[in-house]
């Protein structure tokens, strides 16, 4: 007697959202691990039109995250910039969850305040958390933009090529070369990545 036929899944579509400003192999990392999740995911490059200061526009973070998929994932990711509340626009889309990437040393808290927060606007859509691994938990786009404009470094292995394409467009011969090398180095007063602050 053969197995009951299974009635079709609607596939299941989460919600990644994040700043983005640039992107690290630690949101690469978080997007690989909610692709082992979810069947589909959008990512969300989140803005304020009225903040300026940003280093990469939305349009150019869309780009190089997209730039930065894997292309066997890509037919199964989709990147856009919105300035609204992601919970409710994760609802419109038909989202089943968002997800968050979080480093336990210095997220917890904000991050549990904003998944609660989400929560309220959106009762029915669960926030899942994910921890990179320990050789990207360390990262952040503060941590990448602060090595590049104060040190003049691209750290290996903390962005994906296309972003440090972008990065070397941006910074020109502030940077030093591919090896990692530096010139100038930053005060230790401000030292990358030491505002602790939820991955972004």
């Amino acid at each position: 007697m053969s197995d009951p036929e299974l009635p079709a899944r609607t596939p299941r579509l989460a919600v990644y959202a994040g700043v983005f400003d640039p992107p690290t192999m630690a949101h690469l990392e978080i997007i690989d691990s909610a692709l082992r999740i979810f069947d589909e995911l959008v990512v969300v490059v989140s803005f304020n039109p009225n903040k300026a200061g940003a280093l990469f526009s939305p349009e150019e973070r869309v780009r190089m995250i997209d730039a930065s998929i894997a292309v066997d994932k890509r037919h199964r990711v989709r990147v856009t910039a919105y300035s609204g509340l992601t919970a409710p626009y994760a609802e419109s889309l038909g989202a089943c969850a968002l997800v968050r990437g979080m480093r336990p040393y210095a997220d917890a808290d904000a991050e549990i305040a904003l998944a609660l927060m989400n929560e309220r606007l959106a009762p029915r859509l669960p926030t899942v958390l994910l921890v990179a691994s320990a050789k990207n938990v360390y990262l952040s786009s503060t941590f990448v933009r602060e090595t590049a404009t104060l040190g003049g470094i691209i750290v290996p292995g903390s962005v994906s090529p296309a972003v440090e394409a972008a990065l070397r467009q941006r910074f020109g011969a502030q940077l030093a070369g591919g090896d990692g090398a530096s010139g100038a180095r930053p005060d230790s007063s401000a030292a990358p990545g030491a505002r602790h602050q939820p991955i972004d």
